[in-house]
């Protein structure tokens, strides 16, 4: 092989490593940077909620009460999110459970919409009409999602008082055997 050979074979098996190099930094920086932006994110919705839960309880008149309509939809629907993210996690039975709540969320985003929009409304007086209006909708949708977590804490499997007392008689019944049998066994041994 002549030099120009050799010299353009280096030259590609450079280029090459520097592709790599370049396409396997991405990839990690991308996948690094994801990460970061899923590990942050419950982190900003939450300063973002307490923001929202300090300005709604300092902020007086029609516009604090649009605030705190707003944070009562999201928390209720949040709980109501976490007590059903469990049971499922727990095998609890849960029906059509997830199905209601996705619908209950569905609406939830159509009321915090109208929530935003009655928010920046420059009128006052518009704001008390919105306020009052979107009051009853906000208060069935939060009572909607406290009989989801409702339906979730009844359906728990409880246990029945006969079946406890059956269970604790079983148990003295085993336990008075035991000790006819360990009774039974230490006079044996001592006869030999």
């Amino acid at each position: 092989m002549d030099l120009w050979t050799v010299l353009f074979i280096v030259i590609l098996v450079v280029i090459a490593l520097v592709v790599v190099a370049i396409v396997t930094g991405g990839v990690m920086l991308s996948r690094g940077v994801l990460g970061l932006v899923k590990k942050g994110k419950p982190k900003y919705e939450s300063a973002k909620r307490s923001a929202l839960k300090v300005r709604a309880e300092s902020t007086s008149g029609p516009i604090g009460e649009i605030l705190r309509h707003r944070v009562a939809l999201q928390e209720s629907l949040e709980a109501t999110r976490r007590s059903l993210d469990v049971a499922q996690g727990t095998g609890q039975y849960t029906g059509n459970l997830p199905s209601i709540f996705a619908t209950l969320e569905q609406a939830g985003a159509v009321m915090e919409h109208q929530l935003l929009v009655a928010q920046q409304e420059p009128d006052p007086a518009v704001q008390g009409v919105y306020a009052k209006n979107l009051a009853g909708q906000v208060e069935q949708i939060t009572q909607t999602a406290k009989g989801v977590r409702n339906a979730l804490a009844s359906a728990a499997a409880p246990t029945e008082h006969a079946d406890l007392k059956d269970l604790s008689r079983t148990l003295e019944i085993e336990a008075a055997m035991l000790s006819n049998w360990s009774k039974t066994y230490t006079e044996l041994g001592g006869d030999q």
